[in-house]
């Protein structure tokens, strides 16, 4: 995939979102009662916060994705990406691996030798597993949880993104979850003001086009991968 066809999908994927929350806020606009108006944002406020989740889940494994396509090694990618895709290699490190799907050689029956046994096993293995091509698991990123601030920052750092971008919205993101999350169970009745359902749209497109952006330059700089070395010194 080339960098412009991965950012191609990224936008296009943002656009009809954004543009199905435009059309319903044009709808609300033309209610002339003020009153009505705020308890129609209701709906507004449910929209907005499904496509954040949804697009934010679409671009991370959109990202995920390509880099899995792009056939690199895991001894060429950077440690937070490698991280991520040795999730197995670690949890059978610390787990066991009696069927040895991760490591080649099964567990001695003496339960004490058992870490050590896997230290040494990762250890003998390494250059094997360095030599595969990465393969960032699916469930690597967390897509079941609400989209919090810190579910996203989290999501961001396992695949090795930068996070800091979140935290200037991260007020209003938790307000918009609050509000979504009363009205879906029927606790808040009341309307939404223009005011802050504005802070709470400023915010989602703020984090969506953020993320486009971190995520194009990531991509198209090929930041998943260790630099290389200067020779020319």
């Amino acid at each position: 995939m080339t960098a412009d066809e991965f950012l191609g999908e990224l936008l296009r994927e943002s656009a009809w979102r954004f543009e199905e929350v435009q059309h319903l806020n044009n709808l609300v606009t033309r209610e002339p009662n003020e009153e009505r108006q705020a308890s129609l944002r209701k709906s507004l406020i449910m929209l907005l916060y499904a496509h954040l989740e949804g697009f934010v889940v679409f671009a991370l494994d959109h990202y995920r994705t390509a880099i899995n396509t792009a056939g690199v090694r895991c001894g060429e990618v950077t440690p937070e990406v490698l991280a991520g895709a040795w999730d197995l290699v670690f949890k059978a490190m610390q787990l066991g691996d009696a069927k040895c799907r991760v490591f080649l050689k099964p567990l001695p029956h003496d339960e004490i030798l058992h870490r050590q046994w896997r230290r040494r096993h990762f250890i003998e293995e390494v250059s094997r597993f360095e030599d595969a091509v990465l393969e960032m698991p699916e469930d690597l990123i967390d897509a079941t949880s609400n989209l919090t601030p810190q579910v996203l920052q989290r999501n961001l750092f396992v695949l090795g993104l930068d996070h800091q971008f979140v935290v200037p919205h991260a007020d209003n993101i938790n307000k918009l979850l609050g509000q979504r999350n009363r009205i879906a169970h029927g606790d808040n009745r009341r309307g939404i003001s223009l005011a802050d359902y504005s802070k709470y749209e400023s915010s989602v497109k703020g984090i969506c086009e953020k993320l486009v952006e971190h995520l194009d330059a990531a991509y198209r700089e090929q930041r998943y991968l260790k630099p290389h070395p200067d020779y020319s010194l």
